[in-house]
């Protein structure tokens, strides 16, 4: 219990010096978490002291030993001549279990590694938050009206996100996938400052074909996080007879 007071006590002071509001609601409210989850582990664990044996004691009835009768003297028997012991059938052996596929981790191609000659390591603390796909952005570069459905016509899209704890000058990359297609990328040195919102964008050179897309993030060569989205085809207004 004392730990997680403790562990809320600091996230709630930790959350006064963090400049985005978004974030620092996010560590208050997991501050108080932590705070209630330790009283009630300390509400538990006195109620347990105080009522646990007598609780026990209602459901476990002890069941009386029986006392020990004095054994009868045995008489003693033939000895049987030992038969013949059978030979123990072979054991099967268990059937190969199939390995449940591991879902792999994305990765940057070969193609875009070659790129990176940054000697700035991102810090392990450092985060994006989830991608919200729009058509527009506001001044701040807020995703406007975000969406995961889009239709076409479409002329450009952007990947709105927050991010915290960068240094200027790490390597970061977005990619773009149609299925297994790559039809926008962009990878370059960090200069966004510390924390605040940022975004990605694209614009196919063969325009959006219809399909299934996502995004990829990547600090360096570490994957950080994906969003996708869906675009459809053009909307066709029935004929009127």
């Amino acid at each position: 219990m004392p730990i997680f007071l403790w562990l809320g006590w600091r996230r709630l002071r930790g959350a006064q010096r963090v400049p985005f509001f978004g974030l620092r609601q996010q560590r208050i409210r997991e501050g108080w978490r932590l705070i209630l989850l330790g009283f009630a582990l300390g509400f538990f664990g006195l109620v347990t002291r105080l009522f646990g044996s007598q609780a026990a004691a209602v459901i476990i009835t002890p069941t009386p030993s029986n006392t020990p009768k004095p054994s009868e003297t045995p008489t003693p028997t033939l000895t049987l001549t030992p038969s013949i012991t059978p030979t123990a059938s072979a054991t099967p052996i268990p059937s190969v279990t199939p390995t449940p596929s591991v879902t792999a981790t994305p990765a940057i191609p070969e193609g875009l590694t070659v790129l990176f000659r940054e000697t700035v390591t991102p810090r392990p603390e450092a985060v994006f938050s989830s991608i919200e796909m729009s058509r527009r952005l506001d001044i701040l570069n807020r995703a406007i009206s975000p969406t995961e459905d889009f239709e076409n016509p479409i002329d450009i899209l952007y990947g709105a996100f927050t991010y915290n704890f960068l240094d200027d000058g790490v390597r970061w990359t977005a990619i773009w996938y149609l299925n297994s297609r790559i039809v926008c990328s962009e990878t370059k040195p960090w200069d966004g400052g510390t924390g605040g919102y940022g975004y990605t964008e694209c614009r196919p050179e063969d325009g959006w074909l219809p399909g299934d897309y996502e995004v990829q993030m990547f600090l360096g060569t570490n994957w950080i996080v994906s969003s996708r989205f869906s675009v459809a085809e053009i909307a066709t207004p029935s004929a009127t007879p």
